[in-house]
């Protein structure tokens, strides 16, 4: 099984978005139900999957940024969520 036009669609507009699902049916003008059917098809899902990590990627590369900058708000939350096991958070 393969992804259809409406589904490719759908896949470059939730890259658009950041992975935002809401938003990006709204602008494809696609209801909830017909993407949770999507999601059968294993294609598509492992795309809005690979938009999920490609999304993740990003903003973390942004915090590392405000961290290298010496953002102190974006270097404690690094160290609440990825150092709890050294004592902080």
């Amino acid at each position: 099984m393969v992804l259809n036009n409406e589904q490719k669609e759908f896949i470059n507009t939730l890259k658009k978005t950041l992975g935002v699902v809401t938003v990006a049916l709204e602008q494809q003008g696609v209801s909830r139900e017909t993407y949770n059917e999507w999601l059968d098809n294993p294609f598509f899902t492992n795309e809005v999957n690979k938009v999920s990590d490609s999304s993740l990627d990003y903003v973390e590369n942004q915090l590392m940024s405000l961290i290298k900058e010496g953002n102190l708000s974006a270097i404690q939350y690094y160290l609440k969520t990825k150092g709890k096991d050294r004592g902080y958070g």
